[in-house]
């Protein structure tokens, strides 16, 4: 990541994904896939679907928790692209879901293109949950038509009675979201994509060689072995850990701003006027008040008046903003896991071209490194790297030594602190952190970086007032 070949580097790798192709018969808008690739990376957080209402996030996260705890249930997730909408985790901070793996498993459901229509189940290894095996991910695509709502329920058990209880969940839960049987979409999908096919047969059929093997459809199924033994070495671990165990310990209480009214609120609360539809199509349009807050807040116009007002706010251009929130345990008490999300929009004009893009994201870099190290200079990069491969942590695994510059950017910076850097008097890049917050932003170098500091902590104030609307503010285990 510091070496001279940067396209080879994980955070350019990320930034390169797009939103994938949507298939015919669906309206999946770009907006509900992270392009933020670099930015998650960076301040090591997930994005988050914004805006919601806290309320019915909270409700469907305690959907989750009466529809799918078990034995045998260790994670649920809801995600809509590479983006998190609500989980469900173990009480014990050790057993909960490390950022990079929660970036694993969205990042690999985020890109099936046959989940719209299917279900999958997948082994899959966490390495920073444990790397010396496999769980095992059911993922359920619940609209694929308009939102691309789907569910993740991890569990270390791969036997067909769990597949069965996870698909018996996952259709209580798309009942209770007001969202129709997998069985009606499918058919509805199928018409749709065979209406199209038909329409368009002949066209396909003077520019495609048909005959060409690259062209057969080919079904190809994988057996995967039993991995009983270390699943059982998995769940044994976190049945030893015990579910409780950090509900009693004593964690500081996160300071808060106040109670505020919600600047959002209109967002959340204004529903568009639906257009003109058969009787047929209302009967079936029972969308629950969940999925309804998810259309609206997936619409292209609604992120950009949004994203627009913040930037507006702090005369920026661009920002990047991280924020770490306590999981909740049970009686409402806070453990000592964090959930690490992060927020801001993408990079666009005068940030066009992958140069430009690369150099915002390298003084980015550069801020961070300051604010944690003091310095970003080749020396106490270094230093700080061979502190990290010689530190040994339960909790980091084999990733300290395999990843220190990942290790490095995920632990917060110590103190409060502040740095800026002037390039070129074309822009101004200042960082700033506090206990619970990290900000880059760019904004114009004819601001001042005393005046540009101001409007980057006026921003700041501005994000934790919206937390709720903006983040996964009350994340819960299965005790909560």
């Amino acid at each position: 990541m510091m070496g001279p070949n940067v396209d080879a580097s994980l955070r350019n790798l990320l930034d390169q994904f797009d939103p994938p192709d949507s298939d015919e018969g669906t309206d999946i808008s770009a907006s509900s896939y992270n392009s933020q690739g670099a930015s998650t990376f960076l301040t090591a957080g997930i994005e988050c679907v914004f805006p919601l209402n806290p309320e019915l996030r909270d409700s469907t996260s305690r959907l989750l928790i009466d529809t799918c705890r078990g034995d045998d249930t260790l994670f649920a997730l809801l995600v809509i692209g590479t983006r998190l909408v609500t989980i469900v985790q173990p009480s014990n901070p050790s057993s909960q879901l490390h950022t990079s793996d929660l970036h694993l498993i969205m990042t690999f459901v985020g890109r099936q293109p046959g989940l719209l229509t299917n279900e999958l189940w997948f082994p899959v290894c966490l390495p920073r949950f444990d790397s010396s095996g496999f769980l095992y991910a059911y993922t359920s695509c619940l609209d694929p038509v308009h939102t691309g709502l789907s569910i993740v329920l991890i569990s270390g058990n791969n036997s067909t009675e769990q597949f069965k209880v996870f698909h018996s969940a996952a259709d209580t839960v798309r009942s209770n979201l007001g969202l129709p049987p997998l069985s009606t979409v499918r058919s509805s999908l199928s018409a749709s994509t065979s209406s199209y096919a038909s329409s368009t047969r002949d066209d396909r059929r003077t520019t495609t060689n048909w005959s060409d093997p690259l062209h057969d459809d080919t079904d190809t199924d994988s057996d995967y072995d039993d991995d009983s033994e270390r699943r059982g070495s998995i769940l044994s671990r976190i049945s030893a850990s015990g579910n409780g165990a950090s509900a009693g310990r004593g964690i500081a209480p996160r300071p808060t701003l106040g109670d505020r009214q919600l600047s959002m609120t209109n967002y959340l609360t204004h529903i568009p006027r639906p257009n003109s539809k058969s009787v047929e199509e209302k009967e079936k349009a029972q969308d629950g008040p969940f999925v309804t807050a998810l259309k609206i807040a997936l619409l292209p116009k609604q992120q950009e008046d949004i994203l627009n007002q913040y930037l507006d706010l702090a005369s920026a251009v661009h920002f990047c903003f991280r924020c770490d929130i306590y999981v909740q345990g049970s009686s409402g008490t806070s453990t000592e896991g964090m959930l690490t999300q992060c927020f801001g929009p993408p990079l666009s004009f005068p940030f066009t071209d992958a140069q430009s893009q690369r150099k915002v994201w390298d003084i980015y870099q550069r801020l961070s490194l300051r604010l944690r190290l003091g310095s970003s200079s080749v020396e106490t990069c270094y230093d700080a790297l061979d502190m990290f491969q010689g530190h040994d942590s339960s909790m980091s695994g084999s990733i300290s030594n395999d990843c220190p510059m990942q290790s490095l950017l995920e632990s917060p910076p110590n103190v409060h602190g502040v740095t800026y850097l002037q390039e070129d008097n074309e822009w101004l890049y200042v960082g700033l952190n506090g206990k619970f917050f990290e900000l880059y932003a760019t904004l114009p170098a004819t601001v001042k970086p005393r005046e540009g500091t101001a409007y980057c902590a006026r921003l700041v104030r501005k994000l934790m007032g919206d937390e709720r609307i903006l983040f996964l503010s009350n994340p819960l285990t299965w005790n909560s």
